[in-house]
């Protein structure tokens, strides 16, 4: 077949015209003639779209419905989990959870019955919660009334739960009546100490997530439904409510594979066959919002075309083809050639001036194309290697640079802890973050007193040295991953603190304060006789107005205030200084 194709494409066409017409024109009309013969088909029995278009339709149709429905859900949650928020560090219950938490009797005693009462006041209207407890930090429900199963089965629930750092968590729970819950899992913690004083667990109705899916429908055989992945069951089915059910254990599988918050994914059902289930992730939770929908359903569309196309669509097949090897032959034979003749050289296995690398007849472009060919690859594989040799010179050293430049770029070079410009990015970052969250963020500003007169008295190499052991001694106070200490210049550092307000920062700038005199650093030209420290502190819930120019303009005038009043101070910024 091949060699009958060759003689047709090359040796037949070798005397006619053909083999005189410019490549483009040969090119165009073979892809005209492998056009007009489908379009043709088509233009008699009309467009049907195949399975698979069907398939790739429909599945984004339902991928987008489960990720919509997700959003709501978490919408949901969102707004529940805001409402416990402003519960949880309200006063009233932040001071009976302290009472609880201390050894009064009598005022634990009273707590124990003023705060199943002030979360009965706050929730008990929302009948869509089935389960409402405040817990104490063993976990245990605080309320006295409550039996003694469904406490245990409460606080097993409560210390099974994956620790948040302080954000709600969310998980499925049965209690021992059999009653099935959504629980909303909440830390509580005492401001001003910030340790945990208590938990809140609420307990929601499946019911009341399922509205969400009132107007949802995916086609007939379909079906909506929540699973939790973990648990690997059916959390939120609606399809219960007609009598139906939602599959959970083969699904389970196949989510876990899947390793993604939202896709499409095929599903095999022992019973009903092959499915196509699209899914989505609800928040950071491990519940999926499931849509199943039957391959049966999918198949319908296409296969009513599928059998009237069948015999056409072959002959037509049959005929473009012949006509499209004879024409194609014509000119990707040449190219091949050409093409093996340039993998050669790509491999240093031929090329040079080799004339016989690539041969062709014939007074077409590929004719001219070989000629220059076999007369520019000796050029090409001399430069190749040239090219390579300064390649490989440049490309270590430039590594190395990067490297350099990369690390040197956000870090201090005589502290080794964060400069001026990292500490830019995380302040502006940091206040972005706190006021998403509403919570506050410090800014501790430090400067060594007297530092020009220590430089002057013992020279720039201890003077140096003395700011290593500030800088460090700074950055062991950095509490937590988010918090970041930094020189910003000179003999001046800061610290950012995330959620720690104006009475956590100004203890922790006297415990640096004090950890510093502790070091007993020498300074004879200081009044103190040691190396001492004036530090501002500010602390906000900062809002989309605040900067951080702002918050450095206040910390600075209270770092200027603690000079004033002697040196070896902390001091934090007032109000007026937003000014």
């Amino acid at each position: 077949m091949n060699r009958l194709a060759d003689y047709l494409s090359l040796h037949l066409l070798r005397n006619t015209a053909l083999r005189n017409v410019a490549l483009r024109h040969r090119l165009a009309g073979a892809l005209l003639l492998l056009a007009l013969l489908p379009l043709a088909t088509s233009s008699l029995i009309g467009y049907a779209e195949s399975t698979a278009a069907v398939r790739q339709r429909s599945g984004a149709l339902a991928t987008e419905v489960v990720k919509l429905v997700a959003k709501n859900i978490g919408l949901e949650m969102a707004r529940l989990e805001s409402d416990s928020e402003v519960l949880v560090l309200s006063d009233r219950i932040q001071d009976f959870l302290g009472d609880y938490a201390g050894t009064d009797e009598a005022k634990r005693a009273a707590s124990r019955l003023a705060l199943p009462r002030a979360l009965l006041e706050r929730y008990g209207s929302f009948d869509f919660l089935n389960q409402k407890y405040l817990l104490d930090r063993d976990s245990r429900i605080i309320d006295a009334q409550v039996f003694a199963t469904l406490g245990d089965g409460v606080a097993q629930f409560a210390r099974r739960a994956p620790n948040h750092f302080g954000r709600p968590y969310w998980g499925t729970y049965d209690n021992a009546a059999g009653q099935k819950s959504m629980v909303l899992l909440r830390a509580i913690y005492n401001k001003p100490a910030n340790q945990l004083v208590g938990s809140l667990f609420l307990g929601v109705r499946p019911s009341h997530f399922a509205a969400t899916f009132d107007d949802v429908n995916l086609g007939g055989g379909s079906a909506v439904f929540v699973l939790d992945a973990d648990a690997g069951k059916v959390v939120i089915d609606p399809a219960e409510r007609s009598g139906g059910a939602a599959p959970a254990a083969a699904l389970t599988a196949e989510l876990r594979r899947s390793r993604q918050r939202s896709g499409l994914a095929g599903y095999s059902d022992a019973r009903q066959g092959q499915h196509l289930l699209a899914y989505a992730q609800v928040l950071d939770t491990s519940w999926f919002v499931v849509g199943v929908i039957p391959a049966s359903q999918l198949a319908t569309e296409a296969q009513s075309v599928r059998d009237k196309n069948v015999l056409i669509g072959m002959a037509a097949l049959l005929v473009s083809i012949a006509l499209a090897l004879i024409l194609a032959r014509s000119i990707t034979t040449p190219l091949a050639s050409l093409a093996q003749a340039m993998r050669g050289i790509g491999s240093g296995s031929g090329g040079g001036n080799d004339a016989s690398g690539v041969t062709l007849d014939g007074n077409d472009e590929l004719t001219a194309l070989a000629r220059q060919f076999n007369d520019m690859a000796g050029r090409i594989e001399q430069h190749q290697l040239r090219l390579e040799r300064r390649v490989g010179e440049g490309s270590g050293e430039l590594a190395a640079v990067k490297a350099r430049l990369a690390a040197r770029s956000v870090t201090d070079d005589l502290t080794g802890i964060a400069n001026r410009r990292r500490f830019d990015e995380v302040l502006a970052g940091e206040l972005a973050h706190a006021a998403r969250a509403g919570v506050p963020v410090a800014l501790l500003m430090l400067d060594v007193d007297f530092f020009r007169h220590y430089n002057e008295a013992y020279g720039h190499r201890q003077g140096d040295d003395c700011l290593r052991r500030i800088g460090a001694l700074l950055q062991s106070h950095a509490r937590r991953a988010s918090d970041l200490a930094a020189r910003s210049g000179g003999a001046q550092f800061v610290l950012i603190a995330f959620d720690t307000d104006s009475a956590g920062a100004l203890a922790l700038g006297e415990a640096i304060r004090a950890a510093l005199e502790a070091l007993r650093l020498v300074h004879a030209r200081s009044p103190l006789g040691r190396v001492t420290a004036s530090i501002g502190v500010v602390s906000v819930v900062p809002d989309d107005t605040w900067s951080f120019a702002a918050m450095l303009r206040m910390a600075d005038q209270a770092m200027v205030r603690a000079k004033e009043r002697g040196r070896n101070q902390v001091v934090g910024a007032r109000a007026k200084d937003t000014a």
